[in-house]
C-alpha cells in the first residue's frame, strides 16, 4: 500500500474544543455546588449524544432545572473559550507537507458541517483541505464507518492508502472499520478511553511526518 491521503478528525485533533466544552459545563455544575468530573466527560469525547451533562446534573441534584437561561450562558462561554483555541502542535506542518507532496487531505468529523467549515476557516486551514465530511452528511456517525468511507470516496482514494488521525475511541473505531490505518493522539479526556484499536498512538502530531505515516500504510494490517 502507498500513502495517498491523510484524513484528520476536527474536534480535539486539529483544535482543542474538548477543554472549552468541559470548562463551560464545569462552571455550570459549580454554580450549583457540584462538580463535573473528567471521568464523566470522557463519555462525551468523540461521541454523538454519548453523554448529556444537563441530564447528568439534574440527576445529581435530584430536580429539574430551567435551562432557558443556563444553556445560552453555557454556549456563550463555550464559544468564548473556543475562539481562544489555536491549532494543536504539528497539525499545520503535517498538512503543509502533505500538500507539497500532492497527497489528498480530508477532514472527517462527528460535528456539524457549519461548525467544522467555520473552524477550519477561522484557523486558516481550509485551503489545505480537499474535502470535509461531517455527521450531517451521512446516515450513521462515528463509530460507524460511514464518515470515513464517504471521505475516502470523495477523495478518490482506496481506504488502505489513507491514514486517519483521531483523538477518540469512536473515531479510531470508525476509521478502522472503514479500512484506514489509524493514529490516535489522545487528550486528557480521550486518554481514558480504549484506544487499542489504533495502529499507532502518539502524544502529539509533532511526532508524525509523512515518512512515518507512509511506513504505517505499508505495514500489513494486524
Amino acid at each position: 500500500m502507498t500513502l495517498a491521503a491523510i484524513v484528520f478528525d476536527f474536534d480535539g485533533l486539529i483544535v482543542d474544543t474538548e477543554n472549552p466544552g468541559f470548562i463551560s459545563w464545569q462552571e455550570i455544575y459549580q454554580a450549583f455546588g457540584t462538580t463535573l468530573h473528567i471521568g464523566d466527560w470522557r463519555h462525551a469525547t468523540g461521541y454523538v449524544a454519548g453523554f448529556d451533562p444537563a441530564i447528568h446534573l439534574e440527576k445529581i441534584l435530584g430536580r429539574r432545572l430551567d435551562w432557558s437561561q443556563l444553556i445560552p450562558k453555557r454556549d456563550a462561554r463555550n464559544w468564548e473559550l473556543t475562539l481562544q483555541a489555536r491549532v494543536l502542535p504539528g497539525i499545520e506542518p503535517l498538512m503543509r507537507s502533505a500538500r507539497e507532496r500532492h497527497l489528498r487531505i480530508g477532514v472527517a468529523s462527528n460535528s456539524g458541517n457549519g461548525w467544522v467549515e467555520g473552524g477550519l476557516l477561522r484557523l486558516g486551514l481550509r485551503e489545505f483541505v480537499d474535502t470535509v465530511v461531517t455527521r450531517d452528511m451521512v446516515i450513521n456517525p462515528k463509530p460507524a464507518p460511514d464518515i470515513y468511507l464517504k471521505t475516502v470516496q470523495t477523495l478518490q482514494v482506496e481506504p488502505g492508502n489513507a491514514v486517519a488521525l483521531e483523538d477518540s475511541e469512536p473515531g479510531c473505531r470508525s476509521a478502522n472499520r472503514a479500512g484506514l490505518k489509524t493514529v490516535a493522539i489522545p487528550n486528557r479526556f480521550s486518554e481514558r478511553q480504549d484506544l487499542t484499536v489504533a495502529d499507532l498512538i502518539v502524544k502529539s502530531a509533532v511526532e508524525l511526518n509523512l515518512e512515518r505515516l507512509a511506513a504505517l500504510v505499508a505495514e500489513q494490517r494486524r
